[in-house]
């Protein structure tokens, strides 16, 4: 087997220590975590067993502190009518910043549930020090069907001219037959 060098050797060491290191200190914050949603919860069993014969009764400050803090928190990202700005970096770009400020305010809060999102993103930072947000494009062919009756060809040209509009069935029917004065019908 051939020799390591030390500045390999020294490599793979560092390498070693800092992922213990991450793993230790991602075991510490899990522990945390777990913590604080017992003590959001009511739950301090872990810190103050209850003993028997004792007031069992458990301080809710944490969820008291997190549940006052949501409203204030709240308010500050969607009070106004735009959750986010864009800025115009000169003069030229002020129309394409202002339309592009109104079309993700639009998406953010009007097709997706924004403010959900956001309080959920800020609830979770709270509580477990950390809060993730999932973004996404999604794309997705809608089809709808259409039934049309008694259309005459006009229409039905108008119809079947329309790239966007695919007929999948289409039944003639004959044309209605009107009566003339003296008893005659004609087509």
């Amino acid at each position: 087997m051939p020799k390591m060098s030390l500045a390999s050797l020294q490599t793979l060491l560092q390498a070693e220590n800092s992922d213990a290191l991450a793993g230790m200190k991602a075991d510490k914050l899990s522990s945390e975590r777990a913590k604080s949603l017992d003590y959001y919860m009511g739950n301090m069993t872990r810190d103050m067993p209850t003993e028997t014969g004792r007031s069992a009764a458990v301080s809710s400050d944490v969820s008291d502190t997190i549940e006052g803090m949501m409203p204030a928190l709240m308010e500050i990202f969607c009070s106004g009518e735009e959750v986010v700005t864009f800025n115009a970096v000169g003069e030229e770009d002020e129309p394409a910043a202002e339309q592009e400020t109104d079309y993700v305010n639009h998406v953010f809060m009007q097709q997706n549930p924004g403010f959900l999102i956001l309080y959920s993103f800020i609830k979770d930072a709270l509580l477990s020090k950390l809060g993730i947000v999932k973004c996404w494009w999604e794309t997705k062919d809608i089809t709808e069907r259409e039934t049309y009756q008694g259309l005459d060809d006009t229409a039905y040209g108008i119809l079947i001219d329309d790239p966007d509009i695919e007929v999948v069935e289409h039944t003639e029917y004959p044309a209605p037959q009107m009566a003339m004065p003296g008893g005659m019908a004609t087509q």
